[in-house]
C-alpha cells in the first residue's frame, strides 16, 4: 500500500492498470484507490481468495488466476506416488529453472470474471455465503 501511494504520487494518480501477483495484492490495490477516490482500473489478481470474488463481483478486480487446488494436488501426489515407488512420473510438459528444462506436470489455469465465478462456487473453492456477505451481497 506504501508503494501505491508513493506511485500514485509521483503519477499525479494516473495509474492505467495494475497485474498484481495474487489477489491480497491486488486488494492492496483497490485499497489505495479507494482511499485517493479514484475509479477502477483494470487489475489481475490469482488464487481465487473470497476477497479476491468480492473485488471482482463488485467491479474492483477484472478477474482472478485459478488453479484448482484438486487438480494440483492430485497431480501433485501422483507424482510422489510415482516417485516412491521408483518409477518415473508423468508429465505433460517441462518448466525450464534457468539451466535446464525440467519435466513437470502442469495444470491449465481459467481467468475468474464475473461472468464465470460461479465455478469458483461449482468447485468448491470457495461458498457463496464467504463472497456474498456485508455490502458484497448486493452484486450477487
Amino acid at each position: 500500500l506504501p508503494v501505491l501511494t508513493s506511485i500514485c504520487s509521483k503519477t499525479v494518480n494516473k495509474i492505467d492498470a495494475v497485474a498484481a501477483a495474487n489477489d491480497g495484492l491486488a486488494n492492496a490495490v483497490v485499497t489505495a484507490l479507494k482511499a485517493k477516490k479514484l475509479k477502477a482500473i483494470p487489475l489481475s489478481g490469482q488464487d481465487a481468495t473470497a476477497q479476491g470474488a468480492q473485488n471482482i463481483i463488485s467491479g474492483w478486480q477484472s478477474g482472478t488466476v485459478y488453479k484448482p487446488a484438486k487438480v494440483e494436488a492430485n497431480g501433485a501426489a501422483a507424482v510422489a506416488v510415482a516417485i516412491l515407488a521408483g518409477g518415473k512420473p508423468k508429465t505433460n510438459g517441462t518448466t525450464n529453472n534457468g539451466k535446464r528444462n525440467v519435466p513437470s506436470f502442469l495444470a491449465t489455469p481459467t481467468w475468474i470474471t464475473k461472468k464465470n465465478i460461479n465455478i469458483l462456487y461449482a468447485d468448491g473453492q470457495l461458498k457463496k455465503s464467504e463472497v456474498c456477505t456485508g455490502s458484497y451481497k448486493q452484486y450477487c
